[in-house]
């Protein structure tokens, strides 16, 4: 596109529109899901893969690849979880749980 003055009148003489679809954003890896867990707050370096391996040994998310990627039994839990408006899912609950047992524990 050409460099424009303020002021100067752009009068376009053909109009494209493409056709296509949205796509979903990618699957986190593990090193990203560690990274937004620590800036939610949620799980130390001491449990924080235990966090990644409980999830996968309840079969709510998998590896593929280098990818932790949601299962079907994940997707249909966070799906019920949203329509009964019961925010289980929602990793806030998870960081003040622990946000709440470290102040327990700190006396």
């Amino acid at each position: 596109m050409p460099s424009f003055q303020e002021g100067q009148i752009f009068k376009p003489q053909e109009l494209k529109i493409n056709e296509g679809v949205t796509s979903p954003p990618k699957h986190l890896t593990e090193s990203d899901l560690i990274t937004k867990m620590n800036n939610t707050g949620i799980g130390t370096d001491a449990t924080i893969h235990e966090h990644i391996k409980n999830v996968q040994d309840r079969e709510y998310a998998k590896k593929q690849g280098v990818s932790i990627v949601p299962t079907r039994l994940g997707l249909s839990l966070v799906e019920v979880y949203a329509k009964m408006g019961i925010d289980l899912y929602k990793p806030y609950l998870r960081a003040q749980m622990e946000a709440d047992m470290k102040q327990i524990a700190d006396g």
